[in-house]
C-alpha cells in the first residue's frame, strides 16, 4: 500500500503521508511483504489517503493496489490451483474470495459469498470491527478490491454498497458483470 502512495504526485504524497502518524510510517516502512501488520499503523495509512483522495480516487488506488497483488505468483498460483479444479468463471473466482481472504486479512469480520443470478453476486461481510469500520474507509477498500477481482475475472461490472451498518461492522456488496466488449 505504501508503494502505491509514494507512487503518487508527490504533492498529493506528501498530503497524505504528513497526515500519517511518523511511527505508523516507520512501522509500516520497517515491516517485510509478508509480515502481518498491526492494524493501527495500517488503518492511520489508509485514513489519511480517504482524506486526501476523496472516496472514488481511493477506490481506484485500491483496485490499481488489488490487480498488482494479483499478479504476485504465489497469489496466482494458489488462485490458479483453486480455479483449475472448479473452472474459472466470474461466480468461481469471487466464490473463492471468502477463503482467500482468510488466508490474507486477520480480525477483519466474516465475509460470505451468496449467488445472486448468472451474473451476480453478494459478498456479506459482517463484524468487522466497528473502532475501524466506523469511518466508512474500509468500504471503500473492499469496494475497490472486489472492482480488481471483476478486471481479473475478465468482465466488466459494478459494485453496489447496500446494508451498510458502520456501527455493526456490516455491509452487502452486490457485484454484477457482463462480458468485456471486444472492440
Amino acid at each position: 500500500m505504501l508503494r502505491e502512495v509514494e507512487a503518487l504526485d508527490p504533492s498529493v504524497r506528501d498530503r497524505i503521508l504528513a497526515r500519517t502518524a511518523p511511527a505508523s510510517l516507520a512501522t509500516i516502512r520497517d515491516a517485510i511483504a509478508v509480515q502481518w501488520l498491526l492494524p493501527e499503523p495500517y488503518y492511520d495509512l489508509l485514513e489519511a489517503l480517504r482524506a486526501e483522495l476523496g472516496d472514488p480516487d481511493t477506490r481506484k488506488l485500491f483496485r490499481r493496489c488489488m490487480n498488482r497483488y494479483f499478479e504476485n505468483p504465489l497469489l496466482r498460483a494458489v488462485v490458479d490451483s483453486f480455479l483449475r479444479r472448479v473452472g474459472f468463471t466470474p461466480q468461481s473466482l469471487l466464490r473463492f474470495v471468502p477463503r482467500g481472504r482468510e488466508l490474507i486479512a486477520e480480525n477483519a469480520g466474516r465475509l460470505v459469498y451468496e449467488n445472486l443470478g448468472e451474473c451476480t453476486c453478494a459478498l456479506r461481510l459482517r463484524g468487522f470491527p466497528v473502532a475501524v469500520f466506523r469511518s466508512g474507509t474500509v468500504v471503500e477498500l473492499l469496494v475497490g478490491c472486489w472492482e480488481a477481482a471483476l478486471d481479473f475475472a475478465g468482465v466488466e461490472g459494478t459494485v453496489e454498497v447496500q446494508g451498510l451498518d458502520l456501527e455493526k461492522g456490516d455491509c452487502d456488496f452486490v457485484l454484477s458483470w457482463r462480458p468485456r466488449d471486444e472492440r
